[in-house]
């Protein structure tokens, strides 16, 4: 790349009928004033996109990170969602077999106290049946009495 250094440097031979050496050089002056805050531009637009890469990337790490982030929490997420299932399953098929062995609890319970009024009445209408074989004989010793 041509620097303003070489452009002020440059030499030229001279020839008859040639160019105005003073237009020239105050030429040549010009074009390396401009020359030169060229330079400058450009290599601080240089260094510009050089921090604005050094940011993209940083932003890129960074996005990455943070999906990174997102999937563990998405996993983590869904892990707790498949673990609260499993656990409400276990929790309602245990609460099924309780309620399943509370019923055929109460039914043996029901059945049992059923025969035990049934062995009771019995007994009352054995009893009903002493006493009015008792009252009866009473009823015969009374009218033998007389």
């Amino acid at each position: 790349m041509l620097r303003p250094i070489d452009i002020q440097n440059k030499e030229f031979e001279k020839k008859l009928k040639g160019y105005n050496c003073d237009e020239v050089d105050d030429f040549l002056d010009v074009v390396i004033q401009d020359y030169e805050l060229l330079c400058k531009e450009n290599q601080t637009l240089k260094d510009k996109i050089g921090l604005l890469t050094e940011t993209v990337e940083r932003y890129k790490q960074m996005e990455n990170t943070m999906q990174k982030s997102i999937d563990i929490a998405k996993q983590a997420a869904e892990d707790a969602k498949r673990n609260a299932e499993t656990e409400a399953n276990a929790i309602i098929s245990k609460a099924k077999l309780d309620a399943s062995y509370l019923a055929r609890q109460i039914d043996d319970e029901h059945m049992k106290r059923h025969q035990e009024m049934l062995s009771l009445k019995g007994e009352i209408e054995q009893y009903k049946m002493q006493i009015k074989s008792l009252c009866a004989n009473v009823m015969k010793m009374v009218d033998n009495i007389d």
